[in-house]
């Protein structure tokens, strides 16, 4: 809707009309009014003009000009006043005193029209090389008036010419995204259609040479651009920007009424350029596409090309065997060829009599009414268990060691009732201080569960005790060791 609004819908109807090349030819002689300095053309003038273009097998009277002049009027394509200069009274209201001017819509469309038509007679693709080129001539501009001009010796025309450089690099980039586009669907439409021999060899002798200087040239190009644009967007020239804005937006108020300005706002502006040029930004992502699109073609006219080089070959075996028939005499008759070339069609292992006259009976399907279907039981051997419970996680492997340590060192009590004391245990390495310090964090800590799973639990006292061995002294309040019970 919002490419909608505002539009004039009539346009079309202009196109579908059976009188459509009189309304354009009508439309175009306004236009080429204006372009002559002429916006309002009188009703004479117009007639006149069109009279010398028109070059139909009929007269061009005033009566139908009248009528196309009134439909025109009537889309609302064109408008019309009274010259006021001409009127004799206040009820001379003929025609000829009519001035007509071309509406803004309608130059759009007129112009649109005539950008087809010359892509038509002189097709002309804009090279993304080049637009690229310019854009880093542009920054490059952008960035010399900076460093030649300070701050506050920063007037209105300097900042014009930066923000007109400014809405170039955007308009450039736009450029730059839409011919990658349109070059990537013109590729894809090559992997769509057939072509000969001779047409298919020759695009992919371009294809060849087209890319690799063409996206060589690009990614020099962008590694080029990326740091003048990470430049512009330098903290020392933000000052220097926003005085730019603010010396285009007192232009823009005071002119208002006579010149539309579109004002971007540069850091947003610097910001989008930056995500398109970027290493892996919008740009790269078009030439790999465009990559991928090539290489699609290439891979399809390649495999195109070899198959009509068979086929080819193929014809000229049947031509050169057609001619060593042709030799031949009349009288001689080549069986063994005809019996080579006519033997896949032949089914020589048929197991059924038939011939010209009596036909072969067809294969029956088979009964298998009385047959007894079986079921299939597989019985499944019982796996063999070892003997010790092999732990399945690390937690698991470290509680079984701390197990075996203190039934070495005689901590693990034999009964219920029996109580040992850590202090008390055969100590005999300073590797046992570790084990003292792990088993009362498996002990205290949470409760003691972790000990409670090898059938331990500890309690702790007031008294202070310690163990030395070899000149370490390891102290720490007594701990009670008891059997756990189920």
């Amino acid at each position: 809707m919002d490419l909608l609004d505002q539009r004039n819908r009539h346009i079309g109807q202009l196109l579908l009309s059976d009188r459509a090349v009189t309304y354009l030819s009508i439309l175009v002689e306004m236009l080429t009014f204006r372009r002559h300095y002429v916006s309002e053309p009188l009703h004479d003038d117009l007639y006149r003009a069109l009279c010398e273009t028109l070059t139909e097998s009929t007269p061009y009277s005033a009566d139908q000009f009248n009528q196309d002049m009134r439909q025109l009027l009537d889309w609302n394509l064109v408008d019309d006043r009274i010259e006021k200069e001409r009127l004799r009274g206040y009820k001379d209201t003929r025609r000829r005193k009519f001035r007509y001017r071309i509406l803004d819509e309608t130059v759009a469309f007129l112009l649109w029209l005539e950008a087809r038509h010359r892509d038509d007679l002189e097709p002309n693709d804009a090279d993304t090389r080049d637009l690229l080129s310019e854009l880093a001539g542009t920054l490059h501009e952008t960035t010399r008036l900076f460093n030649k001009t300070s701050a506050d010796a920063l007037d209105y025309e300097t900042a014009r010419g930066i923000f007109y450089r400014l809405s170039r690099m955007v308009t450039l980039t736009d450029q730059v995204s839409q011919t990658l586009g349109d070059f990537n669907i013109r590729l894809l439409n090559f992997a769509m259609q057939r072509y000969d021999a001779a047409t298919a060899r020759a695009i992919i002798e371009e294809l060849d040479r087209f890319l690799k200087q063409f996206l060589s040239r690009i990614y020099t190009l962008r590694t080029e651009i990326a740091p003048s644009i990470s430049r512009l967007r330098h903290t020392r020239y933000a000052a220097r920007w926003q005085l730019c804005l603010e010396r285009m937006q007192e232009e823009a108020h005071a002119t208002s009424r006579l010149v539309r300005i579109h004002l971007p706002n540069p850091a947003h502006t610097l910001a989008s350029l930056t995500e398109f040029y970027a290493p892996e930004g919008t740009l790269e992502q078009l030439c790999e596409r465009v990559s991928a699109s090539a290489l699609q073609v290439w891979r399809k006219l390649y495999s195109h090309l070899r198959e009509l080089e068979r086929r080819s070959h193929r014809l000229e075996d049947v031509r050169a065997r057609i001619g060593e028939i042709a030799q031949l005499h009349e009288s001689d008759v080549p069986e063994r060829f005809f019996h080579h070339l006519l033997a896949p069609a032949r089914l020589v292992g048929d197991m059924h009599f038939w011939d010209e006259n009596e036909k072969a009976l067809p294969p029956q399907p088979r009964w298998d009414q009385r047959r007894v279907r079986e079921e299939m039981t597989l019985d499944l051997a019982e796996k063999p268990r070892g003997e010790a419970h092999v732990p399945r996680s690390i937690e698991e492997s470290r509680l079984q060691n701390l197990a075996e340590w203190i039934n070495q060192r005689g901590l693990a009590p034999l009964t219920e009732d029996e109580e040992r004391y850590l202090s008390e245990g055969a100590f005999s390495a300073v590797s046992d201080f570790q084990r003292i310090v792990e088993l009362s964090r498996a002990g205290l800590l949470g409760r003691g569960l972790k000990l409670t799973k090898i059938g331990l639990r500890v309690a702790a006292t007031e008294t202070h005790t310690a163990v030395e061995l070899d000149h370490n002294r390891l102290a720490f309040k007594e701990l009670i060791v008891r059997k756990n019970p189920k």
